[in-house]
């Protein structure tokens, strides 16, 4: 699978992902009047593999080993990011946990570099910064104070697992198909998040119509949203793709001040600095590339 066969590039794949994360948090509000959250997890990713399983259809039956490696391990990331993230909730404010949970986008590089022993390029380095920094500012932390309680560790554990799904991604994207690698993550949260509700959760199911139509579009987004992680990392390193996610907080202030939220002007101040972080970090290796001042190897980082 190469860019050119979806007539998209990897970098603008990422961003489409980062706008549905951006929109879901309407319709997991939504679906969170009907379902506890456990089972909505359990339920959306279920639903995403079931999807995903009629997709594969034969190929179902052609998993490789390093398939299920690559998705046990990427699922199991990303059920502790929900895990932990809702275990916090119950002793932080919402404020909070969004605050802690954006410690993620720093969390990609310095992880990388102790894991993996790859530093990140001064340029991509900078712009992560730079956005992380605008990423604060939409989330306003003039609000936020900090009591030290196990919520708020549990929570900074939640970013390190979103962290570690990014970069376990990246390592196995070239191993597997997109596809496989997304139907085996979603079994691997499915069977994570069923347990959490047996063992963890007082399980209330009392859906309405509004619940189902949200819950569809839920699993037909994780579904998109996982092949197309899947398919871009195979592309875009760690780093590049941690700083296009840092997009998902500007587009969910622009979904919500669309319904009527207050947008202020830090939270914009905070949202350009993202887009120019990322469109900077994006033209400037080029133009060096073509300058002679930085390698091939470098603008792929």
């Amino acid at each position: 699978m190469t860019p050119s066969r979806f007539n998209l590039s990897p970098e603008w794949g990422l961003v489409m992902v980062t706008a549905l994360w951006g929109s879901s948090f309407i319709l997991l509000s939504l679906s969170l009047k009907g379902l506890s959250p456990g089972l909505l997890v359990a339920l959306r990713f279920g639903g995403g593999a079931v999807l995903m399983a009629c997709l594969l259809r034969s190929a179902l039956f052609k998993l490789k080993k390093v398939d299920w490696i690559a998705g046990c391990a990427t699922g199991t990331c990303i059920f502790l990011g929900y895990f932990l993230q809702t275990v916090g909730l119950q002793t932080i404010t919402s404020s909070i946990s969004a605050f802690l949970t954006a410690l993620y986008v720093p969390f990609v590089p310095l992880f990388q570099w102790i894991i993996f022993r790859k530093r990140p390029t001064p340029i991509i380095a900078g712009g992560i910064l730079f956005a992380f920094l605008g990423m604060l500012l939409i989330l306003d932390p003039t609000k936020i104070s900090f009591n030290g309680n196990i919520g708020e560790w549990l929570t900074i554990a939640s970013a390190a697992a979103c962290a570690m799904e990014i970069l376990v991604l990246g390592r196995f994207a070239n191993s597997c198909d997109p596809k496989a690698f997304c139907f085996t993550q979603l079994v691997t949260v499915t069977f994570w998040s069923t347990l959490y509700c047996i063992v963890f959760e007082d399980v209330r199911f009392d859906p309405t119509p509004v619940t189902y139509v949200c819950m569809a579009i839920l699993i037909g987004m994780i579904v998109f949203n996982q092949v197309m992680m899947c398919w871009a990392q195979k592309f875009v390193s760690p780093t590049r793709a941690v700083l296009i996610y840092t997009l998902e907080p500007v587009f969910a202030g622009i979904i919500g001040y669309a319904i009527g939220e207050p947008f202020t002007k830090g939270a914009v101040v905070g949202a350009v600095m993202v887009v120019l972080s990322i469109l900077i970090s994006s033209w400037l290796p080029g133009y060096l590339k073509n300058r002679g001042h930085i390698s091939k190897e470098a603008v792929r980082e």
